[in-house]
């Protein structure tokens, strides 16, 4: 058994995951990802939310929240058809805005079926119709609510109903099972004590006491990442609720990750071939079906890793197989590689946030550690200049003798499925995975620049460089490059407007030059990434830069005597700006001088405006 990092670092190392894109104020990579997480999830919810509120009409006992609770836990309020790629590891396809299972495989509920029974709806209405979806998952609640005899709000009392009308097995004999029973609980009801939620959905504040339902010690386990499950259960007073109890410790591999081994029968020996590669993949469903699902002795699917996205569980990574068994996630390519799940769905942009991307990226950089994989190797290039596209269904960059070593399910051979797809963000990834690379300053005012190789030598292999222009003091920088030749596909050049890889990008360049480029901060960073194998005669380039206006401009005003009835010239000048070639911008006022003060007549011609609260017409 090794153990790669100290467990006294724990906490704070899982903290500095979290808070990692808050504290790199200048990731707009972060940003950006994170903006576009909400803009999707935005969108799903407009086109769910008439069906949300005409089900609450229709049942207005059932409490306001819950049905956008459970479906955000399952499709984020999306619309998942027969038409939804399958998961590569075979879990069971759920349907509509509800995220219902009509097939559990013999493992899984079948809760589309009972819902069916309850309602009258036909299993068709309610897998194909989003509003019969949606309508017939509250009628489902409201009747099983008067079985119950519930007549309050509460959410807490509608706890049998969540387990119930969910998915999940219920064989509370396997301990895991009973964790993912409580880990879905939570995210239910974590979503419903969520203020920004309540005021973004419109549901009341329930105030929910979270950890008194569960108890102390299994509420820190739910929300602990760092928990091995391998004692018993412990169950309330009333033993109405599913809750694990289990004990904190590392696991074997990653201690970031709490440990819930697969079924034996869904993974086997490495029969002594060396780890090379990481395998990325989109489960097609939550974070919490796929690790009941790796339980299934007849599933015959299996990765090391899954990963969590959604808000209850986001940080959140399970170890499901010791990296020195082979898992079964990518055929014939299991012997050589450890595999993720990544929570979410391969079509909907909503799942990918920028801290699945960092947790993720952390395990990996670990791995690549342990067992000699070049973080250089990870993929990035996800679209050509020709517009071929690398991210958008199979694409074979080779086996174990490939240059690419981290890289997505569809990019090995012999595959039929397309996960993680063009939603996952390859060039992030990249530069998550190689934080830290040195870089090379260059401060003088102009100079020239070139790749490694030299004025006349090809750079090399496996190169990732940074090459930082900023000139002190300098307003703007511009690069003009002279030769320009990559290896077209497969090396690049990024060039950025500021002086870290997280700056706006300008531009990324690979069978075209660059040209002329000009950075408006006065700090322009260049990036450059070569893989394995073949090379080129690199790049030749000047930059020059412009200074700040350090010198205020002057006026001369060439005229004779006091009262002037003639026009006049004035001259304005400025010795430093642009080498004194001119002025951008110049502004003048024509005052009298009445023996008091300064002042202006607009009817006499004597104009004045000092572009702040003092004016006189």
């Amino acid at each position: 058994m090794k153990l790669r990092i100290t467990l006294i670092n724990l906490a704070l190392i899982f903290l500095a995951a979290l808070t990692t894109n808050a504290q790199k104020s200048e990731d707009l990579d972060a940003i950006q990802i994170d903006k576009n997480v909400q803009t999707a999830l935005d969108d799903n919810y407009s086109s769910a939310k008439p069906y949300f509120d005409a089900a609450y009409i229709a049942f207005p006992d059932v409490p306001k929240g819950i049905l956008e609770a459970i479906s955000f836990h399952y499709t984020h309020f999306r619309l998942i058809t027969a038409q939804s790629p399958e998961s590569c590891v075979g879990l069971p396809r759920v349907y509509g805005i509800m995220g219902l299972t009509l097939d559990g495989k013999n493992y899984f509920r079948n809760n589309l079926l009972l819902v069916s029974a309850l309602t009258g709806y036909s299993a068709q209405q309610i897998a194909e119709d989003p509003a019969i979806n949606v309508k017939a998952f509250a009628a489902a609640i409201d009747s099983l609510r008067k079985q119950h005899g519930i007549t309050s709000q509460n959410p807490l009392d509608f706890k049998q109903i969540f387990i119930d009308l969910s998915e999940l097995n219920i064989d509370s004999t396997n301990i895991v099972n009973d964790y993912v029973m409580s880990l879905y609980l939570n995210s239910v009801f974590s979503f419903l004590n969520n203020t920004k939620y309540q005021k973004h959905y419109g549901f009341p504040a329930y105030n929910i006491d979270i950890k008194s339902f569960f108890g102390e010690e299994n509420y820190k386990i739910i929300n602990d990442p760092f928990t091995r499950l391998d004692k018993g259960l412990v169950k309330t007073n009333n033993g109405s609720t599913y809750k694990p109890m289990g004990i904190k410790v590392s696991c074997p591999d990653y201690p970031f990750s709490l440990c819930n081994w697969v079924s034996t029968t869904n993974f086997s020996s490495r029969s002594g071939t060396a780890i090379s590669n990481l395998v990325m993949h989109t489960v097609q469903g939550s974070y919490t079906g796929c690790i009941s699902w790796f339980q299934n002795t007849s599933a015959s699917a299996s990765t090391q890793y899954v990963v969590a996205s959604n808000s209850a569980n986001a940080g959140k990574i399970c170890q499901m197989v010791l990296e020195s068994n082979k898992a079964w996630h990518v055929t014939t390519e299991n012997p050589y590689t450890i595999g993720y799940e990544h929570e979410g769905y391969v079509d909907d942009a909503s799942w990918y946030t920028s801290l699945m991307y960092q947790i993720s990226a952390d395990l990996s950089k670990d791995i690549c550690t342990q067992y000699g994989i070049s973080k250089l190797r990870t993929f990035f290039a996800d679209t050509l200049d020709n517009g071929t596209a690398h991210d958008s269904g199979l694409y074979d960059l080779g086996g174990v003798s490939g240059c690419t070593k981290i890289r997505g399910h569809q990019h090995y051979t012999g595959q039929s499925h397309t996960d993680p797809g063009p939603n996952w963000n390859w060039n992030y990834y990249y530069k998550l995975m190689n934080v830290g690379t040195a870089v090379t300053t260059y401060t003088a005012s102009s100079g020239t620049f070139t790749d490694t190789g030299g004025a006349s030598a090809n750079y090399s292999d496996d190169e990732r460089k940074f090459y930082l222009v900023q000139p002190a003091g300098a307003s703007s920088v511009t690069l003009t490059f002279t030769a320009f030749d990559l290896e077209d596909n497969w090396d690049y050049m990024y060039i950025y407007n500021g002086n870290t890889e997280f700056s706006p990008l300008i531009g990324r360049y690979n069978t075209t030059s660059p040209g002329t480029v000009t950075a408006t901060s006065g700090k322009m960073l260049i990036e450059f990434r070569s893989d394995c194998a073949t090379n080129a005669l690199g790049w030749a380039a000047n930059w020059t830069s412009v200074a700040p206006d350090a010198i205020a401009p002057t006026t001369a005003i060439a005229v004779t005597g006091n009262w002037q009835t003639q026009n006049f010239t004035a001259n304005f000048t400025d010795a430093d700006n642009v080498g004194g070639s001119g002025l951008e911008k110049s502004y003048y006022q024509v005052l009298e001088y009445n023996g008091t003060e300064w002042g202006a007549n607009y009817n006499n011609g004597f104009l004045a405006d000092n572009f702040d609260s003092y004016n006189s017409t």
